[in-house]
């Protein structure tokens, strides 16, 4: 491709698979210029990165094993028809499966909720103000992003990052333009993906391994991008349409390549200009040319980490602490079902003379013994006592109990799992949910550094890319622009704020109404309910367009004011004119000499 900028595969559909010539060509396909070199180098990275990964590689299939089967591939082959064979044999007990599901939906309802805002955009520089044309500019890009993360995949793949990482402690998660949702996210699973820490210890190269078919490969690339062996598969048709392929992904910082045993020379897949290159190829298969190469100025990638180790490019997370409690968990459900099992169905015994005589296990059935000896016919090997039922009952709730603690299951389920004396009032119960979370803040701290505020950003890029954003006003020229989440451990915090404005408020209107029934001074005097009020507001997520500005409220208080003005104005007129007459009346009918006290008055005026 030409335009190194944009891929195939952002326009992949079913309509654009339609318009595939129906056959194609197996034409000579001139070789791209130095692709031998980078194909090998590609190879030889991938069969490293491999050897890096084995240790993580086989801890995650005891991982997998106990907590998450279906999430994990021990290796990636083609054409494999036992894809559907049981995979979770050694899972007895099922109390880590239900903790993993309760963790991992916490954090997505707490994190990256689909019914509530989680992020905003804001000034971050707070000691410059914005204008109300940038204002307009942040609120209606906030919503674009809300409205694509909605109408895409974002939210059900978000839902499977944080299952991810929970059992594995990594998560990788590529995020695409895409022509009919704008965006479009994969989430690779374990043992298909492979990571490099850059300098900084954050992931700067990932690269993967994975199977398409034919006709995946078709629509995602192109039938002029293939190579020869995938053209004759989808010349042929029908089952050929199925055979499957494992392709090759890498996305890389763009340094140049050196030409092996060429002197200096060195070469770029892609233009110089971009700071990350992706390239897809068949594994193991030499070609002409990959299957796709493009270009990003910005990583189109992010991972997920629980927690992090020096440069280790994988993350540990809190299954890794729970696999000895979950093996133990399993070995005495086993050894539990087996008591039951010999305490209702023991191994029996019987006289050698019953050898090959019909006999009876079932209820109601009949064994005929012969007894004349004094010896016992048909006999339990061993009695099992059913006290001894008890402890062992009692050492799987506490292994249950700490499966459950090591995933977080009482910080999620704080309210319905709550012991002894419970809250009195909301204050103390967001006290307490705040307590609990305090235990995840380092886990939301790297996730929103790691995973959320570079998928905002991308996202963004991508909405800017299509055209689809306002232009940005003057004011923003020179702005600098943050992006702050509202976690759960923000909210938790905002409602302990929230409900003590709450209690304030109410204690200050009681005292209030004390004051003026005692006729005291009223202690609201001291309170700026205004901005009391706007922080309350704030605190709930109330939109800022339902709020008037400063501005507008001394607009509105001003004619408020005028209005009653007027309205004391026309009230008080009537009353002058009334005392007017009144006191008129009054100076007539008082008696002064020469006369009435108002003929006084106006003869003097009349005098002077």
């Amino acid at each position: 491709m030409d335009n190194t900028s944009t891929a195939f595969y952002e326009n992949m559909s079913v309509s654009l698979l339609a318009r595939q010539p129906v056959t194609e060509e197996i034409a000579f396909q001139k070789p791209e210029k130095n692709w031998e070199i980078a194909w090998a180098q590609l190879e030889q990275g991938l069969s490293s990165d491999r050897n890096w990964r084995y240790s993580w590689w086989a801890y995650w299939a005891r991982l997998a094993e106990y907590f998450l089967p279906r999430r994990y591939h021990w290796l990636i082959v083609a054409n494999r028809m036992t894809k559907g064979n049981p995979i979770n044999d050694s899972i007895i007990d099922s109390t880590g499966l239900q903790a993993v599901r309760t963790c991992a939906s916490g954090l997505w309802t707490g994190l990256t909720s689909p019914s509530r805002p989680w992020f905003k955009i804001e000034n971050a520089l707070s000691w410059q103000n914005i204008d109300e044309a940038a204002k307009d500019w942040i609120e209606d890009t906030e919503k674009k992003v809300y409205a694509v993360l909605a109408q895409s995949n974002f939210y059900s793949s978000m839902e499977q990052v944080f299952e991810d990482v929970v059992v594995f402690g990594t998560s990788p998660l590529i995020i695409y333009e895409d022509f009919e949702d704008v965006i479009r996210l994969y989430v690779p699973c374990a043992g298909e993906y492979f990571l490099r820490c850059g300098s900084r210890l954050d992931i700067n190269t990932f690269t993967r391994e994975f199977t398409l078919t034919v006709q995946q490969i078709v629509d995602q690339f192109g039938i002029e991008n293939c190579p020869p062996q995938v053209v004759d598969m989808w010349n042929q048709g029908g089952a050929s349409l199925n055979v499957e392929y494992v392709v090759a992904h890498t996305i890389s910082p763009n340094f140049a390549i050196s030409k092996r045993g060429m002197g200096k020379d060195s070469f770029f897949l892609v233009p110089e200009k971009f700071n990350y290159k992706e390239i897809y190829w068949l594994k193991g298969m030499a070609s002409t040319k990959p299957l796709s190469k493009r270009g990003f100025e910005n990583k189109p990638f992010m991972v997920a980490r629980w927690s992090t180790v020096s440069n280790d490019p994988y993350g540990r997370g809190p299954c890794m602490d729970a696999l000895g409690d979950n093996k133990q968990l399993q070995r005495e459900t086993l050894r539990k079902a087996e008591f039951i099992d010999k305490l209702v169905h023991p191994p029996m015994g019987a006289n050698v003379e019953l050898k090959n005589q019909p006999a009876s296990g079932k209820p109601g059935g009949i064994t005929y013994v012969d007894t004349s000896t004094g010896k016992k016919g048909f006999w339990p090997l061993f009695e099992v006592q059913p006290a001894a039922l008890t402890p062992m009952i009692a050492d799987i709730e506490k292994v249950s109990k700490r499966i459950q603690d090591c995933l977080f299951v009482n910080v999620f389920m704080a309210i319905t799992q709550m012991a002894g004396v419970q809250p009195r009032n909301e204050l103390e119960l967001t006290k307490r949910d705040l307590e609990r979370l305090q235990s995840l803040g380092p886990m939301v701290e790297l996730f929103e550094q790691e995973v959320a505020g570079p998928a905002i950003r991308r996202i963004i890029e991508i909405l800017d890319k299509k055209r689809l954003l306002k232009p940005k006003p003057p004011s923003l020229a020179q702005a600098s622009l943050k992006i702050s989440y509202i976690s759960i451990m923000k909210i938790a915090q905002k409602s302990a704020q929230s409900v003590s404005i709450k209690d304030f408020l109410q204690t200050g209107g009681a005292l209030s109404s004390a004051a003026k029934a005692a006729g005291l001074p009223d202690p609201l005097r001291i309170a700026n309910l205004d901005k009391m009020y706007r922080t309350y507001a704030e605190l709930n997520n109330v939109p800022i367009d339902c709020l008037f500005t400063d501005q507008e409220v001394q607009v509105h208080d001003q004619a408020r004011e005028q209005a009653v003005a007027q309205q004391k104005a026309q009230v008080q007129a009537p009353q002058l004119a009334m005392a007017g007459v009144n006191a008129a009346k009054t100076l007539s009918e008082t008696q002064v000499p020469g006369g009435s006290a108002l003929g006084a008055l106006l003869g003097g005026q009349q005098g002077a």
